[in-house]
């Protein structure tokens, strides 16, 4: 009897919890956007796409993908995508015009290394901090185990270094992440 009702209490609680769960991505989704995705998560598989929509913006880009062919797992690939995509979204708004990006994705051992560089001198307004993007970027590569360090670079332009693990971190069970 004490285990039925312990049982009880967990499945209220679970129910409880994913409740609460819905309503704050009910809360995070726009209106129009689908209940569910529809298409796989972007990864730098799409790199060449991406790029193409900044080229096609006036931002020349110029990629270099080391071992281009080399499977990355699922949560690495996307947030390889995702740093670039805000990277050069960054370089777009305020590197000011005339600005050039390099982009570098390389397999060093046991991480992937993902480079963004603009020669930009920027736009003039301080960085107040306001954005999400550098934020949303740490966040992920922290999730990961990873490292990140973004900042102006000696002699004009701005910088964007991502390590990411490609093997689940210490305490983790399972293969990759």
């Amino acid at each position: 009897d004490q285990a039925k009702e312990a049982l009880a209490h967990v499945r209220e609680a679970s129910r409880s919890a994913l409740n609460e769960l819905r309503a704050t991505v009910g809360l995070l989704r726009q209106s129009g956007d689908p209940a569910a995705p529809t298409e796989p998560a972007p990864g730098l598989a799409l790199l060449g796409e991406l790029v193409g929509t900044f080229q096609h913006a006036g931002l020349p880009v110029k990629v270099a993908c080391g071992d281009a062919e080399a499977r990355l797992p699922a949560a690495v690939d996307l947030a390889a995508y995702r740093i670039i995509q805000e990277a050069l979204t960054n370089t777009r708004k305020h590197a000011g015009p005339g600005a050039k990006a390099e982009v570098s994705v390389v397999r060093v051992g046991p991480t992937v290394e993902v480079t963004v560089l603009d020669n930009g001198p920027g736009t003039g307004e301080p960085a107040d901090g306001s954005g999400h993007g550098l934020l949303g970027m740490r966040e992920r590569v922290t999730a990961l185990g990873g490292t990140l360090t973004a900042g102006p670079r000696y002699g004009g332009g701005f910088r964007t270094h991502a390590i990411l693990p490609v093997k689940a971190r210490a305490g983790r069970t399972g293969e990759d992440i």
